[in-house]
Formats: structure tokens, C-alpha cells, sequence
């Protein structure tokens, strides 16, 4: 189907913990959206990867029902607290990263206190874990694993203890294991909206992430999940009982091939007019990563055309800007053919 539209309509940063995204989808045939955007839906919310805390090593403690002297909370406490802590991470793990926390206190311990891996991040270093006092002291040993729903520590216990003891050389006493929430969507809503053709409708969809991965990327990645899971089955699939098109299929072919070319006709002549609509465009329609995404909206760049008036220079004077934010702008620049001022 040609003239497809992927578009973000609006994309704003909620708080610390929320990116919201809505996108348009389409054109599908009557009937067809309805279907498409319901397994997406299902697929967004239950079937991509996030990052969880599975088992922890307090020091001190030997289960869960334990108090610490110094801290405020009980250790029941700081495990709901944990739970629900967000990561994020660019790459696969194929295996349980260890992170570590060893305060003393006097001191009000937040998620950002927690030495990390360097293929993780907190998604908001300012979620609490627990308060201490001057004769207090904590250390904790975190076992963060990526995996997919939501896993009782019930489950989980013996395939940590079949499948990860060899690979992490522990023992089975005193490690604490939580209800891992490895969900990285809080909620997706969808409508359908009919097209100006009486036989096309576009899917409009509502995505709210817990930060960990943009909006954008999740629709993205749930697309591909669902073609990883239909696409083996085309094996069964014989090309060679495939019959000749009939004649209204072969002339429709060429009518697309005809409406096509002319499409491509018509671009060239508006190119300004294309221009305009690309810069009035949500960044949420670039390819950017989520730290660099979050940055610019913080900074109240919402458009295409707020990041083409600001120069490098201005870009640098904003607190907590980087060459890694800067190199990410560029690439995704040259790709449209446009680049920052000097």
C-alpha cells in the first residue's frame, strides 16, 4: 500500500517516570485497523523486554522480616521500594547485572546512589530507597536481570537457582528475591479514524512509557516482535502454487506503479511545501535516543523547526548538554539532509 504514514502527533515528558507518545498510523482497509492495533496493544503492553531488580544481598539480613539498626524502614519496606525502581539499557543481556550500594549514613538514599553497570541507567535517580541514620549504614548487592511481564518471586526462585548460581558462583541463602516488574508500558490507548476515502481508516494510538524506552521505540519494537513471530510460518508457504494475476490485478498494478510515479512528481514540485510540514514535526519523529529525546523537550524544543533555530553554540549553553546528544542530532540530521547552525 503506498503513502503509508508512521507520525507522531504530540509527544510531551510527563514527569521523571512517564514519556507519553500518540501516533498516526495508516491507511488500512476497512476493517483492518481495528485488528492490527489490538494485537499491537497486546503486544506493547505484555511482550517487550524491560529491567527489573530480581534478588538482592543485604548485609545484615537473612530474610525479609529482618530490621536493620540505623534505618528507618524495615527490609520489607526497602524491597517494596526497590520493586519499584526503573532501568533502562540500550543493549541485550544475555545474563543477571550486579550493581552495589554502601552508604553510611546520616543520608536519604535515592535510586541515583546506586552504582551501576555501564550498559544500565536509572530511568529517575530521585525514586527513594530508604532513609539512614548517622549510626546507620547499608549495603546492598543488586541482581538487575531483562526479561518480559511480570514474574513472582515464587517463579523465580528456582531458575535463579538452576540456571544463574554456576553462571554468578553464589550460594542459595540470604539473597532476597522480589516480584520482578519487567513491564516497560504503563498504558496504551487507540481509535480508529476514518479516512477521506470511504474505504481507508488510520489507527491513532495513545503510548505511555515508565521512561525506560521512548514511545516511538516501543511501537517500533513491538511491530517486529509480531513480525518475529508470523514471518517463520512463510515457509509453509508454496510461491509456486502461486497463479497468475488476473487481469483487474495486473492493471491495478500498473495504476499504482502510474499514481506512484506521479506522487513522486508531485513532491518535487511542493518541496518548500514539504519543507514546512517536516519542520512543523514533533522530534518524537526522529530517531533519537530517549536521554536525548528527554533533554530537548526539558528544554522546550517540541519541533523539527525549534531544533533548526538553535545553533550548536545555544545548544551547548543549556545545562547538561553533551557531544553524545550533540552526535545523536546530527546523524538523525543528515539522514534529512539539514544540519545545525554553527
Amino acid at each position: 500500500m503506498d503513502n503509508l504514514i508512521f507520525s507522531c502527533i504530540e509527544s510531551r515528558v510527563e514527569d521523571n517516570q512517564t514519556l507519553y507518545g500518540c501516533f498516526k498510523l495508516g491507511p488500512f482497509y476497512l476493517s483492518q485497523g481495528l485488528t492490527i492495533a489490538n494485537t499491537l496493544r497486546r503486544v506493547l503492553l505484555s511482550d517487550l523486554e524491560g529491567l527489573s531488580i530480581v534478588f538482592v544481598k543485604i548485609e545484615g539480613v537473612k530474610h525479609e522480616y529482618s530490621i536493620l539498626s540505623g534505618v528507618k524502614e524495615s527490609v520489607l519496606e526497602i524491597l517494596a521500594n526497590l520493586k519499584q525502581l526503573q532501568f533502562k539499557t540500550q543493549r541485550t543481556l544475555h545474563k543477571p547485572q550486579v550493581a552495589y550500594l554502601n552508604i553510611q549514613g546520616p543520608k536519604i538514599i535515592l535510586a541515583g546512589d546506586i552504582r551501576l553497570p555501564s550498559k544500565i541507567e536509572c530511568v529517575d535517580p530521585t525514586q527513594y530507597i530508604a532513609t539512614i541514620s548517622s549510626d546507620g549504614n547499608l549495603k546492598i548487592k543488586f541482581f538487575i536481570c531483562q526479561g518480559k511481564r511480570y514474574c513472582l518471586q515464587s517463579s523465580l526462585r528456582p531458575i535463579i537457582q538452576n540456571q544463574y548460581q554456576k553462571i554468578l558462583k553464589i550460594k542459595k541463602i540470604n539473597y532476597l528475591f522480589l516480584d520482578a516488574i519487567f513491564l516497560p508500558i504503563q498504558q496504551v490507548n487507540f481509535t480508529i479514524e476514518q479516512s477521506s476515502e470511504l474505504d481507508k481508516e488510520f489507527i491513532i494510538f495513545e503510548i505511555w512509557t515508565k521512561g525506560g524506552v521512548h514511545p516511538r521505540q516501543s511501537l517500533f519494537k513491538a511491530i517486529n516482535e509480531i513480525f518475529r513471530v508470523l514471518i517463520p510460518f512463510r515457509k509453509f508457504y508454496s510461491a509456486q502454487k502461486m497463479q497468475e494475476p488476473n487481469y483487474l490485478v495486473k492493471n491495478s498494478l500498473k495504476t499504482e506503479n502510474s499514481a506512484r510515479e506521479y506522487y513522486n512528481f508531485l513532491s518535487k514540485i511542493n518541496s518548500v511545501k514539504f519543507q514546512k510540514k517536516l519542520f512543523t514535526l514533533d522530534i518524537s519523529n526522529l530517531n533519537l535516543l530517549a536521554s536525548t529525546y528527554i533533554f530537548l523537550k526539558k528544554a522546550n524544543i517540541n519541533t523539527i523547526s525549534d531544533l533548526l533555530k538553535k545553533s550548536k553554540t545555544d545548544l551547548r549553553l543549556i545545562n547538561g548538554f553533551s557531544n553524545d546528544l550533540l552526535h545523536d542530532i546530527e546523524n538523525n540530521f543528515i539522514k534529512l539532509g539539514l544540519s545545525l547552525k554553527k
